[in-house]
């Protein structure tokens, strides 16, 4: 396919989304597989960078040393709860999330759910990891995955009416009903692969549902700023939280549904 053809099907940056998306894929492939370690250090990194773009849409980003202290707080207190086992280890995680709303240039109310949610969902990937395996964490990562790229194809192919334009205009209801139609078949695929209950399709489902609520929000404080991306960390695709927005919507999902049914044992 020339490259005149893909930018006239809106695929101009689909090169570079490639290839930016495989290394993202074969880095944290390697990660999860290689064990605990190596997956606590990704979720570590994660949780710096995502940090960081979260304050330049919501803190005084231009003031270094409060960049500094933010970043100091979230290796200190995310990493202990990562690779160390204590009894105020869920005391810690608060703190990166007070710093964030402490220098917030908007809203420190605002700052402060948005940084619970994000220290919520990296605590999260590391508990599913840990009680559960690498196989919720790939299933989760692939529902997540189909409903982005299924959204991305074919509501740039088919088009349509608009969700919400003023916070995310090239999303369209053709996009968002193809991601959860490609979650719920990823769920399937789980299902009949591995002899799992029929929940997993409908978890497939919700977490498609919370995933594209996750990009909804992420876009809605961009456009509060002005800014197109978070950063311009990954080439094609902006920065890590435009990217892990998505994923960070979609663990959310998970985590509710095991408050209000106590396991994934039912599913898994």
């Amino acid at each position: 396919m020339s490259k005149n053809l893909l930018k006239n099907l809106k695929f101009s940056d689909l090169y570079t989304r490639l290839i930016s998306a495989m290394i993202m894929i074969i880095v944290a492939s390697l990660c999860i597989s290689l064990g605990n370690f190596s997956y606590s250090l990704l979720l570590l990194f994660l949780s710096v960078v995502i940090f960081y773009e979260t304050n330049t849409l919501l803190g005084s980003s231009e003031k270094i040393w409060n960049e500094i202290f933010l970043i100091v707080s979230v290796i200190i207190c995310f990493g202990a709860f990562l690779f160390y086992n204590f009894v105020w280890e869920y005391v810690l995680l608060i703190i990166p999330v007070i710093v964030l709303s402490f220098y917030s240039a908007t809203s420190k109310t605002l700052s402060f759910f948005t940084g619970i949610i994000v220290i919520l969902a990296l605590s999260t990937y590391f508990e599913l990891k840990v009680h559960f395996g690498n196989y919720v964490i790939f299933w989760l990562i692939s529902c997540v995955a189909a409903s982005d790229i299924a959204g991305y194809f074919f509501g740039r192919l088919i088009g349509g009416p608009k969700i919400w334009i003023l916070i995310s205009p090239n999303k369209t209801w053709s996009g968002t009903i193809a991601g959860w139609v490609a979650a719920s078949f990823v769920g399937f695929i789980f299902m009949i692969g591995n002899s799992l209950n029929l929940q997993i399709v409908l978890l497939s489902f919700i977490v498609a549902i919370f995933a594209q609520a996750g990009d909804f929000y992420e876009s809605w404080l961009k456009r509060r700023v002005g800014k197109k991306d978070s950063s311009k960390l990954i080439p094609g695709h902006g920065g890590f939280l435009d990217r892990f927005d998505g994923l960070i919507g979609g663990v959310i999902a998970v985590k509710l549904y095991i408050f209000f049914t106590g396991s994934l044992i039912l599913v898994f």
